[in-house]
């Protein structure tokens, strides 16, 4: 299976290399970023597996991942996500990828994912136990967490709104609930915080 992984996590690439080697495929490529991977997947039409790092500080969102996905229709898709990305991971699904998993997956869990993926499976996996964050963070409400993780993927208060069937004055309660509750100055730095902690 020609693979393309999109990361800078060099335990990544280890796991899958080693699957990969296991399973008789050929080493994946390795690109650090979305633009590096565009150009690989245009050049490259035989691909049949991208796995994209969502933790890639310059990947930017799940659009950017859409957009690779449309580059190339029949490519499976497999989006490693930080702890606590629930919505993100229901999201990316929505978007057709193929499975979501946690960046700390095992290689035996990977194998698994690999051969389910194989037999035409689309799967989304979370950890277990969940954490409890420290601080104000855990007094966040399943809406703002919601919100907070569409916020993290880029989205303006009238698509949050959308996303959710509510009224943008309702989007922006939540979010200065949010900004106030992480101790936050805007939503930017909300955002930041929330990838910092792994909330979303």
């Amino acid at each position: 299976m020609k693979t393309l992984l999109v990361t800078e996590d060099p335990g990544i690439q280890r796991r899958f290399d080693t699957v990969l080697g296991d399973a008789n495929s050929a080493r994946p490529a390795v690109c650090a970023t979305a633009e590096a991977a565009e150009i690989y997947l245009s050049q490259n039409r035989d691909t049949q597996l991208l796995v994209v790092d969502f933790t890639l500080a310059a990947l930017g969102g799940l659009k950017v991942v859409e957009r690779l996905m449309k580059s190339r229709k029949a490519l499976a898709v497999i989006l490693l996500i930080p702890p606590h990305s629930n919505e993100i991971a229901r999201q990316a699904l929505a978007l057709g990828v193929s499975a979501t998993a946690p960046t700390s997956l095992s290689q035996k869990a990977l194998s698994h994912v690999l051969a389910l993926i194989r037999e035409g499976h689309n799967l989304m996996l979370l950890p277990r136990f969940r954490t409890r964050q420290q601080g104000a963070a855990h007094t966040l409400s399943r809406r703002e967490l919601q919100i907070l993780a569409l916020l993290c993927d880029g989205q303006q208060n009238k698509e949050i709104a959308h996303a959710f069937g509510i009224q943008e004055v309702t989007v922006k309660m939540h979010m200065r609930a949010v900004i106030r509750k992480l101790g936050a100055r805007n939503r930017t730095h909300a955002a930041m915080i929330a990838r910092d902690q792994g909330l979303v």
